[in-house]
């Protein structure tokens, strides 16, 4: 290697550098490449931190109004269920009613228009039994007496079934009406929480189409952070790959730089060396031609051994 020619060894190192110098820009570019992509990563992470936080609340909203959606959905419900048994309940009572109301139709036919007092009645049929009692009757008397009374208890009975049965439609009226105002009431109150139910139906669906969209968003924003991460690694392999050669590369410049620095050296020591052989023969020259030399042109003349040509050429004179 120390024969080499300097020029190629120039030559080469030249290339070597201008290498470097494109693998050092390459080196810049794939740093400024990965550092934009990690800036860029970094301000991702920042939106998809903000945005899971606006996902988190927006989903626990929608769980919130699900639920009050819920609870009215059941009120409703239970509220119908109540209308509904008490629809029911005015409808057996209206059959209750319209058997009352036959019987006392039919009632209304014995004890007449002007019903008798039922007080007068049991005083009436108290006395005709005092009166059976204690007065001495004839046979045929006593059949009146028990005809009367007979005909006075069972007048009796149904003055008393008639007051009861009046009662009872009175009872059963006042029920119905009060069971109707409840299904009013409910009916108000159902429509109330029906409409309720529907605003907030529609702020869930809202809410629900905002969690979805979030949602994708995010998803968006991760994939794209994940490619742009992956692209941000695949730089800074190539960067490490980069480096290594030209680590590489300046051990080469280096060597290559020592190579031709020893070549240069040899090749001005030879150059030197040829000097002093041409002042080693133009001292030759000059002894032949008889001139004085100096001690150093003897010891030049020494160390390439013209000394002893010359003795020989001297001898053969």
């Amino acid at each position: 290697m120390l024969s080499e020619d300097p020029g190629v060894l120039r030559e080469k190192l030249e290339n070597l550098k201008s290498r470097l110098r494109a693998l050092e820009k390459e080196v810049e570019e794939c740093r400024s490449n990965r550092n934009a992509l990690n800036e860029e990563v970094k301000n991702l992470s920042a939106q998809i931190r903000e945005l899971t936080s606006e996902y988190r609340a927006a989903k626990e909203e929608f769980l919130k109004i699900k639920s009050v959606k819920s609870e009215l959905f059941n009120g409703i419900q239970k509220m119908k269920d109540e209308r509904d048994q008490l629809k029911a309940d005015i409808m057996a009572l209206n059959g209750e009613l319209n058997v009352l109301l036959s019987e006392l139709r039919s009632l209304q036919g014995v004890v007449g228009r002007r019903r008798a007092d039922v007080f007068e009645l049991r005083e009436k049929l108290e006395r005709l039994e005092w009166e059976y009692q204690t007065r001495p009757l004839e046979p045929e008397e006593e059949k009146v007496y028990m005809e009367r009374i007979k005909g006075a208890e069972s007048l009796l009975r149904s003055v008393e079934r008639y007051n009861e049965c009046l009662n009872q439609i009175r009872s059963i009226r006042a029920l119905i009406a009060e069971k109707r105002r409840k299904v009013a009431e409910l009916t108000a109150q159902i429509k109330e929480l029906s409409q309720k139910y529907l605003e907030v139906k529609s702020k869930l669906e809202e809410t629900k189409k905002k969690v979805i969209e979030m949602r994708t968003r995010l998803s968006e924003l991760i994939e794209r952070k994940e490619a742009i991460r992956r692209k941000a690694d695949e730089y800074h392999a190539k960067l490490l790959e980069k480096m290594s050669e030209i680590r590489s590369l300046r051990e080469e410049i280096e060597r290559t730089a020592l190579l031709l620095k020893a070549a240069e050296l040899s090749q001005a020591l030879s150059r030197r060396r040829e000097l002093l052989y041409e002042q080693a023969l133009r001292a030759l020259e000059r002894m032949k031609r008889g001139e004085k030399l100096t001690l150093d042109e003897f010891k030049l003349m020494m160390d390439f051994g013209l000394l002893g040509e010359h003795g020989s050429a001297t001898s053969g004179a």
